[in-house]
C-alpha cells in the first residue's frame, strides 16, 4: 500500500527541503486530515500555500486549529498587532502573517522578515523565504543575494532559485557570462561552426550561485556545471 509509504516519504522530502506543487495541496491536505501522523510533515511540504488554502476550505481548518493561526491575522496595515505577532507568535502564524502581509504590500513583508532573519532558524529561514514567491521583484535582489551566503545549503538554494526568476538580477547576468565563456567559433571547422566546452571546474563563485559541484549519478561533471 502506497499509502504506508507517505510519513518516510514526506520525511524524506522535508529533509532535503522539497515544497508541494500547488497542484497536490489539496490532495495532501486531505491526507493530513484523515491521518493525525501525517499532519506535521505533510504542513511542513505544504508550506505557506497550504497554510492559506486551509483557510479556505472548513474541513483543512486542523491545520490551523494546532498552530494558533484559525483566528483573523491582524490586517498588515496595523503595524503594531503585526510586529507583536511577528515577534511572539507561533512559527505557523508567523508564516501565515508573513504570507499575508507581503501579498497586501511586497516591500513591508520583505522588510518584515528582514527585521529578525540572522536569528531565525535555518530551517525557518527557509519556510520564510519561499513566502518571497508571491510579489517576487527585482526589490528583493539585495536581499536575496546576501542569502546566497547562508549558512544552511537550502536557503542558498532557495535564494538562488528565486533570483533566477528575475532576468534583470545580478545572479542572471553573471550566469549569461558563464555561458557566454562556454560558446564561441570553432576555426577549426570548414564552414562557420558554434562549439560549446563546458566549464573545467565548479568554483566558489559558481557553488555560491547555486551551482551543484556533485552531478547525479550518470551525469558528468562538466555537462552537468
Amino acid at each position: 500500500d502506497l499509502a504506508e509509504l507517505l510519513p518516510q516519504w514526506l520525511a524524506l522530502a522535508d529533509e532535503h527541503g522539497y515544497k508541494a506543487p500547488p497542484a497536490a495541496l489539496p490532495a495532501l491536505l486531505d491526507a493530513a486530515r484523515a491521518r493525525t501522523d501525517l499532519r506535521a510533515p505533510a504542513l511542513r511540504f505544504a508550506g505557506p500555500r497550504g497554510l492559506w488554502l486551509a483557510r479556505l476550505n472548513p474541513e483543512w481548518r486542523f491545520a490551523l486549529r494546532g498552530t494558533g493561526t484559525a483566528g483573523a491575522l491582524p490586517s498588515p496595515g496595523d503595524t503594531e498587532a503585526v510586529r507583536a505577532l511577528w515577534d511572539e507568535g507561533l512559527f505557523a502564524e508567523r508564516v501565515a502573517l508573513l504570507t499575508a502581509v507581503r501579498d497586501e504590500d511586497p516591500a513591508a513583508g520583505l522588510a518584515l522578515l528582514a527585521s529578525t532573519w540572522a536569528a531565525e532558524r535555518a530551517e525557518d529561514r527557509l519556510m520564510f523565504l519561499d513566502s518571497l514567491r508571491a510579489g517576487l521583484s527585482d526589490a528583493d535582489e539585495e536581499f536575496l543575494e546576501a542569502a546566497l551566503g547562508d549558512r544552511s545549503r537550502n536557503v542558498r538554494a532557495t535564494a538562488a532559485e528565486l533570483l533566477s526568476a528575475l532576468p534583470s538580477s545580478a545572479l542572471a547576468g553573471r550566469m549569461a557570462d558563464r555561458a557566454l565563456t562556454c560558446v564561441g567559433p570553432d576555426r577549426t571547422a570548414d564552414v562557420p561552426t558554434i562549439a560549446v566546452e563546458a566549464p573545467h571546474e565548479c568554483d566558489a563563485a559558481m557553488r555560491r550561485d547555486g551551482v551543484v559541484a556533485v552531478p547525479p549519478a550518470g551525469r558528468g561533471e562538466r555537462s552537468w556545471w
